[in-house]
This record gives C-alpha cells, structure tokens and sequence, in this order.
C-alpha cells in the first residue's frame, strides 16, 4: 500500500512548493507551476497592456460614451481582454476621420462673401414663412455648406419670380416679398442682375411693388 504522503503532488505553486489537492481546473497544464502561469501573464500584459475595470473613451471628441452601440462594442472589448491603449489609439483614429468630413460652418460662411450671414438669416426667415415645421427642419438642417445655401437662393429667387402678384381691395399687393428682403436678394445676385435683362427686369418691378407697399409709402402722384 502506498503512502499518500509520498505521492507525487498533483500541482505545485512555485518549484519545490507542492499545492494541495488535486490540480485547479483554472490551472492550465502548459503550466508546471502557479508562479510560471503569474509570470507569463505579468509579461503578456506589459507587452499587450492591462485591462481596465472600465473602458474610458472619454477622450473622443464625437462618440458618445452612453450610445448603446458603443457599449456593446466595449462589452466586447472586455471580453476579449482588450486593453485601454488599443481603444484609445481606436479613437483617435475615429476622431482623425470624423474631423476630415466635418463641415467648418464658419470658413464655409466667409465663402459665401461679407454678407454671408445676412444670406442666410434671410433664407432662414424665408424658409420659416414659407414651409411646415418638419419641412424647415429637415432643410436648414443640411444648410452646412455654401454650396447649399446657394442652391437654396436660387430656388428661393426663381420661385419668388414665379408668385403672381395680386391686388386686394385697396390696390395693395399681397404674394408680394418684403423691400428688405429684395434688397438682399439685389446684393446677393449682383452680377446677375448686371447680366440678365430679364432678371434684371424682374426684380425692378419687384422691388417697385415691395417700395410702395413698404410701411410709410407715400404716392408722389397722387398725394
């Protein structure tokens, strides 16, 4: 009958040092000792990095730390034990991107000339007068670039062109746009006006309409 004192030990937490019992199922066999798996794993994480608690992607500019993908994505990272540096060099490559697509709405502004913000209250004004609620919403929400606001002028003036003017009952003009308004679609389309005869013709009958109905009008010729 064998001692069980002198069996060979089924595992061992450092050389010379025998565990008790038998082998823990988290031991791996590749592993003759406890102190060997502690070692190899020190190493791994220096040369992969350590994995937090908590992932902070805090750092990026435009992801959001609560959106439920990104946290999902994290939830993953985790479980495949992937350290901080790695998510943080992810987002900045992300932030990288993003920032090479992103509109800058005030050097697309200084496109549009001097007056750029002047244009674009007035389509905003425009726009608000003229169309529904979720219409005006989803339009000036893609207004982020010049080329845009242009587009939006010149439908703006060809459809202001087209508005049949209507006199009422005391020979005012209803349908008719604001003298300011023509003033501004004057600066705006300058060259046109200088260019196109009928453009030009157009818009002078329209801002003669626009001045007498304009707060203050006096008729010269009938007063």
């Amino acid at each position: 009958m064998t001692d069980e004192n002198t069996q060979e030990p089924k595992w061992f937490i450092d050389e010379g040092i025998p565990g008790v019992g038998e082998r823990p199922s988290w031991l791996p066999e590749k592993y003759k000792t406890l102190a060997a798996m502690a070692k190899h794993t020190s190493e791994l994480e220096k040369r992969l990095g350590t994995v937090p608690d908590n992932y902070d992607i805090t750092k990026s500019k435009f992801l959001d730390p609560d959106y439920v993908p990104f946290q999902d994505l994290l939830n993953t990272a985790k479980e495949k034990r992937v350290p901080q540096e790695f998510l943080d060099k992810m987002i900045e490559s992300v932030d990288k991107y993003v920032d090479e697509f992103r509109i800058d709405t005030d050097e697309e502004l200084k496109s549009l000339g001097d007056n750029g913000k002047e244009r674009v209250q007035l389509l905003d004004n425009w726009a608000k007068a003229n169309l529904s609620k979720e219409a005006y919403e989803g339009l000036t929400n893609s207004l982020n670039n010049a080329n845009a606001i242009k587009a939006l002028e010149e439908l703006r003036g060809k459809m202001m062109s087209n508005t049949p003017i209507v006199p009422n009952n005391e020979g005012n003009v209803h349908g008719s746009t604001s003298l300011d308004d023509l003033k501004m679609e004057f600066q705006t389309n300058l060259q046109k006006f200088k260019d196109d005869p009928k453009y030009r013709a157009d818009l002078q009958k329209r801002l003669e309409v626009a001045a007498k109905n304009a707060p203050g009008y006096v008729d010269k010729v009938g007063a």
